[in-house]
């Protein structure tokens, strides 16, 4: 084992952490999305209307989660029910303008905290750090891939 894992893992526990109290802080502010509403509506932003399938493997999730999760921002009037084009008998989630909304006003909120906690960060330290993160997570999801199958 490589002698810095300790170091990383240490690193990694704190800022969980310090995430999870950011996010508790982040539900104060008003009108911002839960993580979970956050990301769907994200893939749906930047990927366009998806099954429910598709939203549930992007996410690395369960589809009966997705579906409670896609349920809620339906009700909250966030996303839209249709019909896939090529196959009627599969419905595709979309996101709606509301939808579109409040995730801007959730990123735009969001943004700002990264953007006060990193503000003295060159741009180097950030692409450097948001491709170990990348790095990092993509590791993650494999290794649960692996143990899983």
């Amino acid at each position: 084992m490589d002698p810095a894992i300790p170091d990383v893992e240490r690193q990694v526990a704190l800022l969980l952490r310090l995430a999870d109290r950011n996010r508790r802080r982040s539900r104060r502010l008003e009108g911002t999305l839960e993580r979970s509403a956050y990301l769907t509506l994200s893939r749906l932003d930047e990927h366009g209307p998806a099954g429910l399938h598709e939203i549930a493997d992007h996410l690395r999730l369960d589809a009966s989660t997705v579906t409670r999760q896609v349920l809620q921002l339906e009700e909250a009037g966030f996303v839209e029910r249709g019909r896939d084009e090529a196959d009627a008998r599969r419905s595709v989630i979309a996101i709606s303008a509301a939808g579109r909304d409040a995730l801007e006003h959730s990123r735009a909120a969001r943004w700002e905290v990264y953007a006060d906690v990193l503000g003295s960060w060159t741009s180097d330290e950030l692409t450097s750090l948001a491709g170990s993160l990348q790095h990092l997570n993509a590791s993650l999801d494999a290794s649960i891939d692996k143990k899983r199958g």
